[in-house]
């Protein structure tokens, strides 16, 4: 003879995924109120850019190890910011509301041109070329 389920009755998995998805939605939404919008804000961005930072520089160490005259073209997601080089260190930093600066150092010297200057969050192109064994080129489109 089968026993049915009463009316109302819910199983043990169900409850325990409810309760879950209810934990996840408090914490989403607990975590801006704690902390404040602009901290969770801040963090967004500076995690963006150094995401950015580091995509860059792997890009930037694949053309290097490959023969002169190699062009990538890399398309990386970027906060409002400035992009900026120094030898062999890559940069991005912003001042204003929200202030950071990260780096990263590559095994060969970088001469950045292009538009440098992020002014929103979008998608930039960036044209990576081995110019010889010391050198690589690396142009941003914004």
């Amino acid at each position: 003879m089968l026993k049915l389920k009463k009316n109302g009755q819910i199983s043990l998995e169900f409850s325990l995924l409810f309760l879950g998805v209810l934990l996840a939605i408090v914490i989403a939404v607990g975590y801006p109120g704690m902390f404040g919008f602009k901290k969770t804000v801040s963090i967004s961005s500076m995690s963006l850019a150094h995401a950015a930072v580091s995509k860059m520089k792997q890009n930037i160490e694949l053309v290097a190890a490959a023969d002169e005259g190699t062009t990538k073209i890399v398309y990386i997601k970027c906060p409002p910011g400035y992009w900026g080089a120094n030898k062999n260190i890559v940069y991005f930093y912003r001042d204003g509301d929200i202030k950071f600066n990260i780096t990263a150092n590559c095994n060969i010297n970088i001469n950045l041109n292009g538009n440098k200057t992020v002014s929103t969050a979008k998608i930039i192109i960036a044209n990576i070329t081995k110019i010889n064994e010391s050198y690589v080129n690396v142009t941003i489109w914004s």
